[in-house]
């Protein structure tokens, strides 16, 4: 007889175990007897063969499985209770003594039904306390993990939800709930591979994994894909409204609008409040369809006139085409509609500067102090006020309101530099584990034009300078590159040997939804501020794409992302400077790194050269993105494009340098800026 091949062994119970995650069970069955064939003494597959019986209802078989892998351990405490949860009566009786003669103790699973009942009636905090008092009393049980995971998931304590779930799924593998949670959670961390693994599992146990599933593949660049799962799911079950509107947001997600108005208004009639009429009409927007936001909207407000929330995004999808005139009418009277209006207010107030005596400063001012008012609202007064007042020149009493307006979203959205650098690692270990490797698949040849930086320094006035050219089509801040790479990061992590051809479906993904999205079929541009971290990747799964980064003096940057209210719970570091400072120097590390590794590909703005003279700067940057020069490119405020970016006003102004060296009036309240840029952060 040969002897055994310890590295073949070793793979074949590897493609075993991941058949098995993924509900192949036939498919594993064969590789564990595979893998017997060659150690017939290998108890661990054993026990994965009765885990398999087991979860298909196959008592006799799976039982047979387990006294086999027990012959082999008897002393192995995760068989005997696998053993023990497909007995009952006089069986498990006698199991546990026979248990306890092998030296095995074993009790039977504590009763969590009541504790995941506490969970979904929003008591997850106390029931966290209590399974995790469970899980001491019963440390080898899955049932208290499981418990302990899903009250930790509810409170979106997703780092300490992880290990909990994955214990769960050790102990119990045929738990689809278990299963389904641990692949939530592991999306919310980012390990985008290994929850796909999880969700389908799920599925293949039972579980109901649509709206997880559709959400995972959204997250992944693979918004086709999520509308037909929704669409198979709600075929199967048209009164729910959870999935009806799922459904209508995954339509409005590939730009089919007019089809997800109509199951917007079936998953209102099943249940879904009428708010879902508003995310719809921002979720057109963010896709390009601002026409279709705009009839929408006006749908919704013939039934119900008043209703602020809608009459705000009017106002602000005018402001996005660039009819401001009539956005302030909307505004003004969206703010007029009831006692709060704050997000009317504050989008009036960016939409222009402010002059002594509008309309809109005295209701402004009236509401800023009222402290009835929710946290959300009195933050954004409290932005609008900073604006307001800058405006009107009371620049001693703008940082008073910053700071409150800061302090109050870090409350609600707290951030860790720390934790930014698990993500920052993964981004470069999966780049060096790739590099110089012959990557499989054929990358598309499109070249787009990314152009990139920290968040307020000018990319908005490049994209649009570029868009200005007959051949080029303005993106915006796409989000598809980060979720496009999402798999691959994921993947490159684990080892690069299981990419595959992930990096030329990650780009060929990009690309077909970018251009959804854009409707371009040449050139287009691609403001994503996260781009800076991933133009690596992105170059690897995009070879022709080219890359523009914007500098400019980091202490104008840091008063303006502290000045200016991102969507909340975007940009985290934003509400602290010194967070903000740190943020900087880790973007600029970022940009040093690559401009070392791929000169030829990056090319750098500096903002304050192309406001002092524009013209020069211009033809460079045209020429660093492969286009003939046109001289519509000096005059960019001209484009007609669509702005839904915090720069929507300014971009609509010739180029100017009113902002450059802004942060002189403010030196003394920006310290810790200043004192958090004097330090650089290595990656």
């Amino acid at each position: 007889m040969l002897p055994i091949n310890p590295a073949r062994l070793k793979a074949l119970y590897a493609q075993a175990m991941a058949a098995q995650k993924t509900g192949r069970a036939d498919q594993a069955l064969a590789l564990y007897a595979q893998v017997l064939s060659l150690r017939p003494d290998l108890a661990e597959a054993q026990f994965q063969i009765g885990q398999i019986h087991a979860a298909r209802g196959d008592r006799a078989r799976a039982e047979a499985a387990f006294r086999k892998a027990l012959k082999l351990r008897p002393r192995e405490p995760a068989i005997w209770t696998a053993l023990a949860k497909i007995q009952s009566g006089v069986a498990l009786k006698k199991l546990r003594s026979e248990a306890a003669r092998a030296g095995v103790r074993l009790e039977a699973e504590p009763d969590i039904a009541a504790l995941l009942a506490r969970v979904e009636r929003g008591q997850a905090e106390a029931a966290e306390a209590e399974a995790l008092a469970l899980v001491r009393r019963y440390p080898d049980a899955a049932g208290p993990a499981l418990a302990l995971g899903a009250a930790r998931a509810k409170q979106e304590k997703w780092g300490l939800a992880l290990p909990a779930l994955e214990k769960a799924v050790e102990r119990d593998p045929s738990s689809a709930m278990a299963q389904m949670l641990l692949g939530e959670v592991l999306l919310q961390a980012g390990q985008v591979f290994r929850s796909e693994e999880s969700l389908l599992a799920a599925r293949a146990l039972g579980a109901d994994v649509a709206t997880s599933m559709a959400r995972l593949l959204h997250e992944t660049c693979r918004d086709a894909e999520a509308e037909k799962t929704l669409a198979a799911a709600v075929a199967g079950d048209r009164r729910q409204s959870r999935l009806l509107t799922d459904h209508a947001m995954a339509l409005a997600a590939i730009r089919r609008p007019k089809e997800a108005a109509r199951v917007g208004e079936k998953a209102i009639s099943a249940g879904a409040g009428r708010g879902l009429r508003v995310r719809l009409a921002g979720a057109m927007s963010a896709e390009g369809d601002v026409a279709e936001a705009l009839t929408l909207a006006d749908a919704a407000l013939a039934r119900d006139p008043g209703n602020t929330e809608m009459l705000t995004l009017r106002g602000q999808l005018l402001q996005t085409s660039g009819d401001f005139d009539g956005a302030r009418a909307v505004l003004m009277q969206a703010a007029s509609s009831g006692p709060d209006g704050a997000d009317a207010i504050r989008a009036y107030v960016s939409g222009g500067k402010m002059a002594a005596g509008d309309p809109v400063l005295a209701m402004l001012e009236a509401r800023a102090g009222d402290l009835s008012l929710p946290g959300a609202s009195r933050r954004t007064l409290a932005f609008a006020m900073a604006k307001a007042l800058e405006d009107l020149g009371r620049y001693g009493e703008v940082f008073d309101h910053l700071h409150r307006a800061n302090r109050l979203m870090k409350s609600e959205f707290p951030y860790r530099f720390e934790n930014e650098r698990d993500q920052v690692q993964a981004v470069l270990g999966a780049y060096r584990a790739l590099k110089g490797r012959d990557l499989a698949g054929d990358t598309p040849r499109d070249a787009p034009v990314f152009v990139t930086g920290m968040a307020r320094s000018g990319t908005t006035l490049v994209e649009t300078i570029l868009s200005a050219h007959s051949r080029v089509t303005a993106g915006g801040e796409l989000p598809f590159l980060s979720r496009a790479m999402a798999r691959v990061i994921d993947l490159a992590n684990l080892g690069p040997d299981r990419l595959g051809d992930a990096m030329a479906r990650a780009g060929q993904d990009y690309i077909a939804t970018a251009r959804r999205r854009t409707g371009a079929d040449g050139g287009f541009t691609d403001k994503a501020i996260s781009t800076y971290a991933r133009i690596g990747l992105a170059a690897m799964a995009l070879p022709n794409a080219r890359f523009v980064v914007l500098k400019r003096d980091p202490r104008d940057v840091g008063l303006s992302i502290y000045r200016n209210m991102f969507t909340p719970g975007t940009h985290r570091y934003a509400s602290d400077l010194a967070d903000i400072g740190r943020f900087i120097r880790q973007h600029d590390a970022f940009v040093e790194f690559w401009g070392n590794e791929m000169p030829d590909k990056v090319h750098v703005v500096e903002y304050e050269a192309l406001t002092a003279d524009p013209e020069p700067v211009i033809r460079d940057l045209v020429a660093a993105a492969g286009l003939e020069w046109e001289e519509a490119c000096l005059a960019p405020h001209k484009a007609t494009r669509q702005v839904a970016t915090l720069s929507f006003a300014q971009v609509r102004q010739p180029i100017y340098r009113a902002s450059v060296a802004a942060w002189r009036r403010y030196e003394s309240e920006l310290t810790p800026l200043l004192e958090a840029l004097e330090k650089p952060v290595m990656l």
